[in-house]
């Protein structure tokens, strides 16, 4: 499918995982198998701008993802970014422009309990949020969230009156779910898109069509929609290496989730994009969110 993909064009949402150098953190809600950067499928996706996002079971310190950036100069042609986990109460100015230098461009939150733990409500992603929009906002840096909908409704306000060199950031269509985009819910998250408050990342499609008939079909209204109110908004992501989804975790104690390593999914990729394009065809916005949108935000 890399023949559909233009030159330059980057992924937005991978991640990297190497267990025996950072052991995962404890307790976790999961145990994936090795993931290492040369691994990744440019045959697949044609992408060479890659942004590797910190997962929730790596735990609290950046080092996992600063070493990943460290061994760009051992992939001529890459181009690595990285979202990491901050903690805005312990950590200093200059460790935050050291993470600059070595390629960090944000934070993450993974604010979604697939079943496993408390889902956070939206005034405590708020609290989060605005904590650490109070640090970051000077570097200009991408705040990334996975939170249902009805979460990046609940912080529309706050949004609204965060410092604007702050970029918020949704993953996986803002964590929409088919039958949600009737909502009011997703109505006001468009229209944060359109007021130019919020990027989306086209990405985690199978984890929302996930036991709907019609797969791609399923998200097609949400996706749609998206396109229409911010096409200058949207970035593409695969969430290479597809870990496992959270509902084959439900009802799995604390210790298997320790114990027990799983493999990685298979999921068709290279129909996710043709669809894409189904879905796109106009060439400016292709290129939108292929190249132009993801370099302003990540560059």
């Amino acid at each position: 499918m890399a023949e559909l993909v233009p030159p330059n064009a980057w992924d937005t949402h991978i991640h990297v995982f190497d267990p025996d150098t950072f052991p995962y953190a404890l307790p976790r809600s999961y145990t994936p198998q090795a993931a290492q950067m040369a691994e990744y499928p440019t045959s697949v996706t044609g992408c060479r701008n890659i942004v590797i996002v910190h997962a929730s079971m790596q735990g609290k310190s950046p080092a996992p993802l600063v070493d990943t950036l460290s061994k760009q100069a051992q992939l001529p042609g890459y181009t690595l970014r990285g979202l990491a986990t901050i903690d805005p109460d312990h950590i200093t100015d200059e460790e935050l422009d050291a993470l600059h230098a070595a390629g960090v461009r944000g934070a993450r939150l993974h604010e979604m309990a697939w079943g496993h733990g408390q889902q956070s409500g939206g005034s405590d992603i708020i609290r989060k949020v605005s904590a650490l929009a109070s640090r970051l906002g000077r570097l200009g840096w991408a705040i990334g969230i996975f939170c249902p909908v009805s979460a990046w409704a609940a912080m529309a306000d706050t949004i609204r009156g965060m410092d604007p060199r702050i970029q918020m950031v949704a993953d996986h269509f803002g964590g929409t779910f088919p039958g949600e985009e009737t909502s009011a819910e997703f109505a006001t998250f468009l229209e944060l898109v359109r007021e130019k408050r919020v990027w989306v990342k086209v990405s985690g499609f199978e984890r929302l069509y996930h036991g709907h008939e019609g797969k791609m079909q399923a998200i097609e209204p949400i996706a749609k929609a998206v396109f229409a109110a911010g096409p200058d908004r949207i970035v593409f992501g695969t969430d290479w290496p597809h870990t496992q989804l959270g509902v084959t975790r439900k009802g799995k104690t604390d210790q298997q989730r320790i114990e027990e390593v799983e493999g990685f999914r298979e999921v068709p990729d290279a129909e996710h994009i043709r669809t894409l394009r189904e879905w796109i065809p106009d060439e400016e916005t292709w290129l939108d969110l292929w190249v132009r949108n993801p370099a302003r935000l990540f560059q």
